[in-house]
């Protein structure tokens, strides 16, 4: 690898994916340190958690009404 980027962090994710996040040039005081301010944080959740309810079954509507919602 190169020099390493000050502005740049670059990770690897636990399934491989890398994952690079990099921030603009600021004059902001709160971004005065740019990367060096930012640490790594455990993730909170993990997973995708539950499922979603599925959505309400609808009769399939006639061609014709289907048009007129379309303003044909």
């Amino acid at each position: 690898m190169g020099e390493k980027d000050p502005a740049k962090v670059e990770t690897v994710l636990a399934d491989g994916r890398r994952m690079t996040l990099s921030l603009p040039p600021t004059e902001a005081q709160w971004a005065a340190d740019g990367i060096d301010a930012l640490r790594a944080v455990r993730p909170t959740h993990t997973g995708r958690g539950e499922e979603p309810p599925a959505l309400p079954a609808r009769p399939v509507l006639p061609l014709e009404v289907a048009l007129l919602g379309l303003g044909a």
